[in-house]
């Protein structure tokens, strides 16, 4: 939350100031090209910064394996609590662990029994989540099309297999498997835009502050 509040504050001022003097201004009367540069300085001044170097070890420590990556995440929690004197790198993008189809055995899970466990869709609606009268916030980005197919044929689609909200179905009713977007559902986990490979969903922020309206959290 906070980031967010100095990301506002950084673009407020951008937008506030003179734009000619902004980075990446171009004079077509748009604001799409400026850029709060100070961003990143104000989040290394901020209390953000300190706890994220405290914790900078954590998940890399889990490339090392479930046990290693256990204790040490223990050690660096709890002893440490950052003042390492080393960095570990965290060398790949989530999307590059995504495996293949083939690789894997389908889970099938038990139908819902409608009192423990239930079906997506019945829990999306307790979500209270709502893009009315809105662009679609999740777009194929440009020249990236081919990609669907061969996150269907390789990866089996994953996209629709692990959204808690149903947005990815796959219509395979037409000579190549077309992949349908259904962004109203959208609950903002965003693992479709890091997990998917290729990256190719184009996730961006809805309009008008939509989406999930937990009433008991």
């Amino acid at each position: 939350m906070k980031s967010g509040m100095l990301a506002a504050e950084n673009v407020y001022e951008v937008l506030c100031s003179n734009q000619e003097e902004a980075p990446g201004y171009v004079e077509d009367g748009s604001l799409y090209s400026l850029e709060a540069v100070d961003y990143q300085t104000s989040i290394e001044n901020s209390w953000v910064w300190e706890e994220l170097t405290e914790c900078r070890n954590v998940k890399p420590a889990f490339e090392k394996g479930l046990y290693y990556g256990t204790v040490a995440a223990g050690v660096i929690s709890h002893v440490t609590k950052g003042k390492e004197t080393f960095t570990w790198e965290h060398g790949h993008v989530d999307s590059a662990t995504t495996g293949k189809a083939a690789d894997h055995s389908e889970i099938v899970y038990p139908k819902p029994d409608g009192k423990i466990s239930f079906d997506l869709l019945s829990n999306l609606a307790r979500s209270g989540t709502n893009h009315e009268d809105q662009p679609a916030h999740l777009r194929i980005k440009p020249n990236m099309e081919k990609n669907i197919q061969e996150s269907y044929q390789l990866y089996g689609g994953p996209e629709q297999r692990f959204c808690p909200a149903k947005v990815y179905e796959y219509n395979l009713d037409g000579p190549e498997p077309e992949l349908i977007i259904n962004a109203q559902n959208c609950v903002h986990c965003k693992c479709c835009s890091i997990k998917m490979p290729s990256e190719y969903i184009d996730w961006t922020v809805p309009e008008g502050g939509g989406g999930p309206a937990y009433q008991v959290m």
